[in-house]
């Protein structure tokens, strides 16, 4: 697994948490932590065709 994959479920994960034990407090940081999370994972390989692209 690579490691953008990890940080994604990671910030995920951290994001779920802190939305599930303070939901209207905590949500100013746990929304943006889900959306990197989900960023991280969809554009994983991005860096891989970019580069093989410009070769």
């Amino acid at each position: 697994m690579k490691s953008q994959v990890k940080w994604g479920l990671g910030l995920i994960l951290l994001g779920a948490i802190l939305l599930s034990i303070g939901f209207p407090f905590l949500l100013l940081y746990a929304v943006p932590l889900i959306l990197i999370g989900i960023a991280l994972i969809v554009f994983r390989n991005r860096e891989e065709r970019i580069e093989q692209v410009q070769e």
